[in-house]
């Protein structure tokens, strides 16, 4: 009878927990359609908000605006959602009104993704061209580590070309999808071409260090050694350095590849900066 009791009271035990879990594992399921149901009605409430800016547009030039701005708003829910409000409209006014915002939107979106395209082949088209400049005129071979005269062709066509976020942005890409590929000589004459990019935007032609800035890197401690001589001392190094790279961050848009990359350059000219100047102490 204690044995039996003691089952009795064992199953109702555990009875009891399992209730509790299948309780929990119900409010769970409850919770996570309740999340999903509020987290689809704010993304619908997004794309509504979306479509009210662009309905109150007072003239095409700010319907344009308006489209750049949300540009990546415009996805498949953002025209099934115009579908949804026009069959749904009140009034045929509000339905003509609807229909006629997604057709001028459709082709504004249309025409900034053909420029965009066109802006990519440009920017590709600008990278090839610097970096085939350092190819061997003779033999069309790349000679990696570059040597002096490769970087000077390649100097020079960069002149010939607009270096802009877009085609920073391209040679960003190229240097990863070539480190992926194992293309080490790719990579360098790629992180060249940068490098040569943020000396001639750096270099000012003021100061003993932009003799330094529009050197080579293997340069540098020439350099280095050359505007000492004459009385560039650290101090003053840390003082120019620390202005250009003032001038760096607050006239270059935050967060730009401009920025990043004459940023890079800056503090790779400090590190071998303050190499020398701790070797002439020592």
């Amino acid at each position: 009878m204690a044995s039996t009791a003691m089952a009795s009271r064992a199953t109702s035990s555990t009875a009891v927990r399992c209730g509790r879990r299948g309780a929990r594992a119900t409010g769970g399921r409850r919770g996570a359609r309740a999340g999903k149901t509020r987290a689809g009605a704010s993304e619908l409430a997004a794309v509504d908000a979306v479509i009210d800016l662009l309905l109150e547009a007072k003239d095409e030039e700010e319907l344009a605006k308006t489209v750049a701005e949300n540009v990546l708003a415009f996805d498949q829910q953002m025209w099934m959602r115009f579908a949804s409000r026009s069959d749904g409209a009140e009034t045929a006014e509000e339905k003509t009104r609807l229909m006629e915002a997604a057709g001028k939107c459709m082709k504004l979106v249309e025409a900034m993704v053909e420029r965009t395209e066109s802006t990519i082949e440009e920017a590709s088209s600008g990278v090839q061209q610097v970096v085939g400049a350092a190819a061997d005129p003779a033999s069309g071979e790349f000679d990696v580590p570059l040597k002096a005269d490769a970087l000077e062709r390649m100097k020079r066509a960069l002149e010939t070309v607009a270096v802009d976020e877009r085609m920073l942005n391209t040679i960003y890409a190229w240097i990863r999808k070539s480190d992926e590929n194992g293309l080490d000589g790719m990579v360098h004459i790629l992180q060249r071409l940068l490098q040569l990019y943020a000396a001639r935007e750096l270099d000012e032609k003021k100061t003993p260090l932009d003799t330094v800035i529009r050197a080579t890197a293997e340069e540098w401690t020439m350099h280095f050694i050359d505007v000492s001589k004459d009385g560039y001392s650290e101090t003053a190094f840390v003082k120019d350095l620390q202005r250009r790279m003032e001038g760096v961050v607050l006239n270059l848009p935050n967060g730009s590849y401009a920025q990043r990359v004459q940023a890079e350059y800056l503090k790779e000219i400090e590190d071998r900066g303050k190499e020398f100047f701790a070797s002439q102490q020592a």
